[in-house]
């Protein structure tokens, strides 16, 4: 099987100049060149130029006026709308993890988190999860033995707190652990955040695919996933469309179904930081492009034309 033959830098210019990309100066070139060697072609190019094709038949042209540096700035943008989203994902990872720690070990005991019987054993399939998320957590010590906390409660105790596994669980997980709680449980969960337990279940893995996208560095600005939004009061309350008679038109699967989600599990002070952030990463990139348009970026985003206004006029 034969791959891609690999080319140097100035045949990937010379490459991207024959698709229609402008880098008809020197300074154009010193960019390109420099952008290329620090993000690497696939990274950069491959991984942002959508927006910028024009026609992908017989091959890729791009749209006049386009240049490396536009394709960056947008990549730049992408980047520094991860760490936004990241920032705000993490107290909230820490927040839900300790109100569930406190929760179980209330009504269980700090050391009872892997007895079958104290998850609900009655929802469908709940044989297969219960087992499968104990199990997790017993890789996940024995993998961290060495982790000082960890050997200091196996050690002197013979058992590690929840909520010191806590230290060591990401947000996927302890979002599986939820939903292998038994209902009353969940409720006294979802209670601190003022919706119901299936709702904020939904809300976890929502969030929890987002922050892994954070994490491992994919883009950002475009995400989607099959596994929707549950339907939440804000999609009322905002009055977004449903184009098919079945889904809103956005709020579901993209990003902007990321910031309704936060909406619920962050303070309303920190939310509105969250949303004025965002608008303030979008200021600054605005007047660097000439190619595209803030709408552009935004439908990619779902985000609507007034999502600054919509999402700040919610209470």
């Amino acid at each position: 099987m034969s791959g891609k033959e690999f080319k140097s830098h100035e045949e990937l210019i010379s490459l991207l100049i024959s698709r229609g990309v402008d880098i008809s100066t020197p300074e154009h070139k010193s960019f390109a060149k420099k952008a290329l060697q620090h993000e690497g072609y696939y990274n950069l190019i491959n991984g942002y130029n959508k927006l910028f094709i024009a026609s992908t038949a017989p091959a890729e042209r791009y749209k006049p006026g386009t240049t490396v540096e536009e394709i960056f700035y947008l990549y730049d943008f992408d980047r520094k709308l991860r760490n936004i989203f990241f920032k705000y994902i993490l107290p909230v990872e820490t927040n839900i993890k300790s109100i569930i720690a406190y929760v179980f070990s209330q009504q269980y005991g700090h050391d009872n988190y892997m007895l079958y019987n104290n998850f609900n054993t009655t929802r469908k399939g709940a044989e297969a999860n219960i087992t499968s998320v104990i199990a997790d957590f017993q890789r996940q010590l024995a993998s961290r033995a060495s982790d000082p906390s960890i050997a200091h409660y196996l050690k002197t105790y013979g058992y590690v707190p929840l909520w010191v596994l806590n230290n060591i669980l990401t947000l996927g997980q302890i979002s599986k652990f939820y939903s292998i709680m038994k209902q009353q449980d969940r409720q006294n969960v979802s209670r601190v955040f003022h919706i119901q337990d299936n709702q904020l279940e939904n809300i976890l893995f929502y969030l929890s695919s987002v922050r892994n996208f954070c994490a491992h560095g994919n883009r950002l600005y475009c995400f989607r996933t099959k596994r929707p939004l549950a339907d939440m009061p804000v999609h009322k309350s905002l009055n977004i469309p449903c184009g098919d008679g079945k889904e809103h038109d956005y709020g579901k699967r993209d990003l902007y179904a990321a910031m309704l989600a936060l909406y619920y599990v962050l303070p309303a002070a920190t939310y509105k930081k969250l949303v004025k952030e965002i608008y303030r990463l979008f200021s600054t990139l605005m007047p660097k492009l000439s190619v595209l348009h803030e709408d552009d970026i935004l439908k990619e985003m779902g985000f609507p034309c007034d999502w600054r206004n919509q999402l700040l006029s919610l209470k």
